[in-house]
């Protein structure tokens, strides 16, 4: 595994009393009343009897098919993996930028896009990963990803990686501002036809599933969709499923799985052209 701990970026730190420290404080409460864990318990039981059995279409790509595989297993972003696959396999990528890696979920389908397309794939967190892989093509960078894209092109430019970003997934904080700053810092490095996914669009304590079963998740914020509708200038219900176009941009949001929006550039804006390119 490649890994980039350069001292110039620093992780981001959560101040003391903010609300992720404070939902901290309330989940380490409830494991030890024992509260959180019945709480599983009864998610588990209702996922037995509500989960039904997934359609899974066919295809002959193998890379597809281990993604499909991945999806069976319910997480939070498993609704999320297959249409994840399928948006940068149909984008070409030379280069794939992933802002939050965690365990790799995300990284396992990127990676297979990047084997199928010869792509670099930068994968970015403020936190270390277990996702390791023999893919000489990818490299972990333990970073503020906001602080990163202040120094990507000189990072490129001495990897001999093309800084022109084809496809960007993120999934980070959830929070506003941060996320509002991550657009503000990345927007400017994508490729005139990117395309940018960014999780957990539709955020709820409790979220639902395409296959019926239900999860939990540590917060509920509108921080990304809100982040969103501050760059589009307009209002967005995260809890539709719909597309539309809005600055240059066709912009889809699936709601389940605490959401995915996808945003495909068309380097182009029909509304200011006037429908002429």
């Amino acid at each position: 595994m490649d890994s980039d701990d350069t001292a110039g970026f620093l992780p981001l730190s959560l101040a003391p009393g903010s609300a992720v420290d404070r939902g901290d404080l309330l989940r380490r409460s409830l494991r030890a009343s024992g509260a959180l864990e019945l709480v599983h318990e009864g998610v588990d039981r209702y996922n037995r009897i509500a989960g039904s059995e997934g359609y899974e279409p066919p295809t002959d790509l193998p890379e597809l098919r281990a993604v499909q595989r991945r999806a069976r297993r319910n997480t939070d972003t498993s609704d999320h993996l297959e249409r994840l696959f399928v948006e940068a396999l149909a984008a070409d990528p030379d280069t794939v930028v992933e802002l939050g890696v965690r365990g790799g979920e995300s990284t396992f389908v990127f990676e297979r896009v990047a084997r199928l397309t010869g792509a670099d794939l930068v994968s970015v967190d403020v936190e270390g990963t277990t996702y390791d892989t023999d893919y000489e093509r990818w490299e972990f960078v333990r970073s503020d990803d906001v602080a990163f894209a202040e120094a990507f092109e000189e990072w490129c430019a001495g990897r001999e990686v093309d800084p022109a970003v084809d496809v960007l997934f993120v999934d980070t904080s959830h929070e506003f501002e941060h996320t509002v700053a991550e657009i503000d810092a990345w927007f400017p490095h994508l490729a005139d036809d990117a395309v940018v996914l960014f999780h957990d669009t539709n955020m709820r304590r409790v979220y639902r599933r395409e296959d019926g079963t239900v999860g939990l998740s540590r917060r509920a914020d509108r921080g990304v969709i809100r982040a969103l509708e501050e760059h589009f200038e307009c209002s967005l219900d995260e809890t539709e499923s719909f597309a539309t176009v809005r600055d240059g941009f066709v912009l889809e949001q699936r709601p389940s799985c605490s959401g995915l929006a996808v945003l495909k550039r068309l380097g182009f804006d029909p509304a200011a052209d006037g429908g002429e390119r």
